[in-house]
């Protein structure tokens, strides 16, 4: 990977951790100061947390794996399937139309 990319990757790696960090240490302080029920507090953090870990996992694993090495081969695997597809079709309807 070039390391442009891995700079880019890392910049916004690091805004999106960045922006999500300080959204929950707002809700939080916003959340303490208005309410005094630390049990729902905690439940609250604990289903936030989880899904941005378990997201970031997900991304991670992905990454890890290889989906966004070669985003476009997908789509030339898809289009080669169509025209083969295609050819099939067109020497069934040449063989109906030999046939009668």
């Amino acid at each position: 990977m070039p390391k442009n990319q891995k700079i880019l990757i890392s910049v916004i790696l690091f805004l999106m951790i960045f922006s999500i960090g300080t959204m929950i240490i707002i809700k939080t302080i916003d959340y303490l100061a208005t309410e005094t029920d630390l049990e729902s507090f905690g439940l609250v953090l604990f289903a936030r947390v989880t899904t941005i870990i378990g997201f970031f996992l997900i991304i991670a694993y992905a990454f890890l794996k290889g989906d966004f090495r070669n985003v476009e081969k997908p789509k030339t695997d898809i289009l080669e399937l169509h025209e083969k597809i295609e050819e099939i079709e067109k020497k069934k309807r040449e063989k109906e139309q030999n046939k009668q």
